[in-house]
C-alpha cells in the first residue's frame, strides 16, 4: 500500500536546539505525461463506482458486495469505513456542498441517505425511490434539491434534506441512465439508453429539448438486447458543454464489443460539437473529468481483458495527446477539488489515485 501524504513541517521553540524542518516544497504544476500514483486501496470485490467528497479528504466507491466503503486519502487501507444498506449494487453517489451527506443510487430500487462522517455509518433513510434500478443521483449546486433517474423510465426530483418527492418529469421511452443539473440551478439534463438527451424545466416539469445521440447505442442481432447509455455525464463549469462518456459502434454487447465514445454537446446551439473515439480500443469509456486547464480526462475498461486507460485529450481534437495504461478496467473516475489528483476504481476491486504531475521530489 502506497499512501500520499503532504510533508510535514515542524516549529523550533525556545529552547529547542534542533534544526528547523525546511518549509515543504512548492507544488509541481500540472504536467499529465509525468502522471503518476500516490494512493492505493484495496477491496475484496469489483468496485463499481467512485466519488472524491467536496472537502478533498476522503474518497467514496460502491462495490459489488453492496456495500459503499470509505477511505481517507491521506491514509491506507485501514481507514476504511463500511456503508452497509442496500440490498444491491450502488453504481452513482453524490454529496451534499458541504460534503456532511452522502446520497447512494441503488438497483434495489432505493436512494440512502447518510451523513458521511459517521464512525459506524447507518442509513439516515432508505428512499423508496424508483420502480427498477435507481441509475443515477446527483445534487444541485445549492444543496436544496436531488434528482435521480430509473428503470421506470422516469427522472425525479426529491426536496432536500427530508426527502420529499416534488416532481416527476416523464418523456424518456427508455431507461435514463444519467441526469444532472445545468449551473443555473434552473434545468436538468438526461441521457438515456438509446441515446436520447432531454433538457428539462425544473420548475414546471416540462421538457424543452430533446436531441439523438443514437451513435451511442447499438442493438446485438443475437443476444437480442440494445447497447447504450451514459456511463459518465457532466456539464462543463460554464454550462456552455454536456459532456458524455459511453460507447459506440456495438458488436456484441454481453461481450464488451463495441467502442469507447465521449460525446460533446453545444448545449447553447443544442447539436454534437465533437465526438472522439479511440478505434484501437475495444470497450467502453466508464468516466470523465473536465479540468480547467483545457482538458479531458476519460477512463475506460476493455473488452476481455485486464488492462484500463486513462486518457488525456483537447475537447476539438481527434487524438489524446497523453494516455496512462491502468492495472485493470476502469469503473469510474472522479478528480479532488484541488484539480491535482484523480481516483480510478477498478474491476479488479483496486481504487488508485494518481497525480498529474511530476513527483514532488522531483521540483
Amino acid at each position: 500500500m502506497t499512501s500520499f501524504i503532504e510533508p510535514s513541517t515542524k516549529t523550533a521553540h525556545a529552547g529547542d536546539h534542533s534544526t528547523p524542518a525546511p518549509p515543504p516544497l512548492p507544488e509541481n504544476p500540472i504536467d499529465v505525461t509525468q502522471t503518476h500514483v500516490v494512493a492505493e486501496f484495496k477491496h475484496e470485490v469489483p468496485l463499481t463506482t467512485c466519488r472524491i467528497d467536496p472537502t478533498g479528504q476522503f474518497v467514496f466507491a460502491g462495490a459489488e458486495d453492496f456495500n459503499v466503503y470509505r477511505w481517507d486519502l491521506s491514509s491506507d487501507d485501514s481507514s476504511k469505513s463500511v456503508f452497509s444498506g442496500h440490498q444491491s449494487w450502488v453504481r452513482s453517489l453524490d454529496f451534499s456542498p458541504d460534503g456532511k451527506q452522502l446520497f447512494t443510487a441503488g438497483y434495489d430500487d432505493h436512494i440512502g441517505v447518510w451523513n458521511t462522517a459517521d464512525p459506524t455509518p447507518t442509513p439516515v433513510r432508505m428512499i423508496d425511490a424508483h420502480k427498477g434500478w435507481v441509475r443515477w443521483v446527483r445534487v444541485s449546486a445549492d444543496g436544496r434539491l436531488l434528482a435521480s433517474c430509473g428503470n421506470d423510465n422516469l427522472i425525479k426530483l426529491w426536496n432536500l434534506p427530508d426527502g420529499t418527492l416534488l416532481r416527476e418529469f416523464s418523456g424518456h421511452a427508455r431507461y435514463p441512465y444519467a441526469v444532472v443539473f445545468h449551473p443555473d440551478g434552473r434545468r436538468l439534463a438526461s441521457f438515456d439508453l438509446m441515446g436520447v438527451i432531454k433538457e428539462w424545466d425544473i420548475e414546471s416539469g416540462k421538457e424543452l429539448r430533446s436531441l439523438e445521440a443514437n451513435f451511442m447505442w447499438g442493438f446485438d442481432q443475437k443476444f437480442r438486447a440494445d447497447m447504450g447509455g451514459a456511463r459518465d455525464m457532466r456539464f462543463s463549469e460554464d454550462g456552455k458543454s454536456l459532456i458524455v462518456a459511453g460507447l459506440t459502434e456495438v458488436t456484441n454487447a454481453f461481450a464488451g464489443v463495441h467502442k469507447p465514445m465521449l460525446l460533446i454537446v453545444d448545449w447553447e446551439k443544442f447539436e454534437h460539437r465533437h465526438k472522439w473515439k479511440d478505434d484501437a480500443f475495444k470497450g467502453m469509456l466508464w468516466g470523465v473529468c473536465e479540468h480547467p486547464e483545457g482538458f479531458l480526462i476519460t477512463s475506460g475498461a476493455p473488452q476481455g481483458g485486464t488492462k484500463g486507460m486513462l486518457w488525456f485529450l483537447k475537447p476539438s481534437e481527434e487524438k489524446a495527446f497523453h494516455s496512462v495504461t491502468l492495472s485493470h478496467c476502469a469503473r469510474g473516475l472522479d478528480m479532488t477539488p484541488d484539480k491535482r489528483r484523480v481516483a480510478v476504481p477498478q474491476f479488479d476491486g483496486l481504487l488508485r489515485v494518481y497525480q498529474l504531475t511530476a513527483p514532488q521530489d522531483m521540483a
